[in-house]
């Protein structure tokens, strides 16, 4: 999965980690919230990421932000597992609890769009740039889509309008980058 989780999350449990005295906590933290890195490309750790975030949740601590948070991380790794339904669940949770999040509706609409429902994904979508017009990977992504479906010139232009926002994250300059290459393959095409 191309953009997990936000950089200063990563950054905030990956320091937990590296303190010297860590608790059970703070390694379930680092573990749930360890997809964004090279875990999500090892089957292995998919059920002790997925496992971590559900000790979260069972734990009862975590409350508003941090356990929509949670259930965003563990859906991330049931999509990982290709538990696809199970992964909506919990995206439709974290929806639920923070329905302002860019990310869940985003990750949410990632799975529409492997199961095929490119429609709803593209629902997803607008609501991500509804909240955020300058979240590059829902325009991005809503390209993709349009590709898919022979829409050539919506999907030039969602890949244009992920061009026209300011490069402000990492998840930013990943979507423009993808999105010069689909515009530089869909000229290539046409020129043959």
């Amino acid at each position: 999965m191309r953009r997990l989780l936000p950089l200063a999350a990563m950054l905030l449990f990956t320091a937990w980690a590296t303190s010297p005295a860590i608790s059970a906590d703070d390694k379930d933290r680092v573990i749930c919230f360890s997809l964004g890195s090279e875990n999500y490309k090892d089957a292995n750790k998919f059920d002790p990421g997925l496992n971590a975030c559900t000790r979260m949740i069972n734990s009862g601590r975590f409350k508003d932000k941090a356990l929509a948070a949670i259930y965003r991380a563990r859906g991330s790794w049931k999509q990982k597992k290709g538990e696809l339904d199970a992964a909506l669940a919990d995206y439709g949770i974290s929806i639920r609890i923070e329905p302002d999040n860019v990310e869940s509706y985003d990750y949410r609409a990632d799975v529409y769009q492997q199961q095929g429902e490119f429609d709803r994904a593209i629902e997803d979508y607008n609501r991500s740039s509804r909240i955020d017009p300058t979240y590059a990977a829902a325009y991005y992504s809503r390209g993709l889509i349009y590709e898919k479906k022979g829409d050539i010139a919506q999907a030039r232009a969602e890949y244009n309008s992920a061009l026209a926002v300011p490069t402000v994250n990492r998840i930013a300059q990943w979507a423009q980058n993808n999105a010069r290459a689909r515009l530089k393959a869909l000229a290539e095409d046409t020129q043959k």
